[in-house]
């Protein structure tokens, strides 16, 4: 039978309507269940449906390996549900739904929270819960996935809280206030500039057009105009070492 997170947890019960406002690192040292591992690799992205900052984490302990996937999910805790449900229905291979536990109920994890081994030949397994509109997602060795889900939990939990949204309004790009359009031909190069903090990764999800880095020049950005004319929108999103984005809103008009 297919693995339905979906229809099992989904609206079962009202989510916080809570936002986490602070930003969120991970480092084994600060977590009992991780202070053996180290992170061999790690990769940072922004996921536009649903709109999240998404960082995940390759550790290793001797010969065991843990996945974790933690996403920040602007658009509240309804989509990082929708996340959590997407990671646990996308595997090739289905879990018995009779193996998955519901986390939030039997051990508090998460607001909403699911785990399960896939059997008894195969000592891995996965873990993953929401808090607040954080989602963390483990796959690891099953044995120790409930420990490191619950540590990772309480870190949220002590995470502050508050009414949202989980993002800082802070310009990466020196340019005129929001309400002041910028103004390119169709076709045209529209220069952003150099980033104020370019040691920082940025994200660009841009209509009527695309931010590009200059070749000469990599810290240096433009945006290069497609032709349909009328106002445009350039949303900059600026992440760290954590998870907690600065947003730029830059309006263009196409001309």
């Amino acid at each position: 039978m297919p693995l339905n997170l979906r229809r099992r947890f989904g609206g079962r019960t009202p989510l916080p309507p809570l936002w986490l406002m602070d930003d969120i690192r991970i480092a084994p040292a600060n977590y009992a269940s991780l202070r053996d591992y180290r992170i061999e690799h790690e990769e940072v992205h922004v996921l536009e449906r649903p709109l999240a900052v998404d960082r995940q984490y390759f550790l290793t302990r001797g010969t065991d390996s843990l996945k974790l996937e933690l996403a920040l999910c602007l658009e509240g805790a309804a989509a990082a549900a929708e996340l959590l449900f997407q990671r646990g229905e996308n595997f090739q291979r289905e879990a018995d739904p009779a193996a998955v536990q519901d986390l939030a109920l039997t051990r508090g994890i998460g607001d909403i929270g699911v785990a399960w081994g896939w059997n008894d030949k195969d000592r891995n397994g996965v873990a993953g819960f929401v808090r607040h509109n954080a989602m963390a997602f483990l796959q690891g060795s099953y044995e120790a996935l409930l420990n490191q889900a619950a540590d990772i939990d309480a870190g949220l939990k002590s995470v502050p809280a508050g009414m949202g949204p989980s993002e800082r309004d802070d310009r990466s790009f020196d340019l005129p206030q929001p309400e002041t359009a910028l103004r390119v031909a169709p076709g045209g190069r529209l220069d952003l500039g150099l980033a104020r903090v370019p040691t920082e990764t940025h994200f660009f999800m841009a209509s009527g057009g695309s931010v590009n880095r200059d070749p000469k020049q990599p810290t240096f950005h433009y945006f290069r105009a497609g032709l349909i004319k009328g106002p445009q929108l350039i949303t900059v999103l600026r992440v760290g070492s954590g998870l907690l984005p600065s947003r730029q809103t830059i309006r263009i008009t196409i001309e």
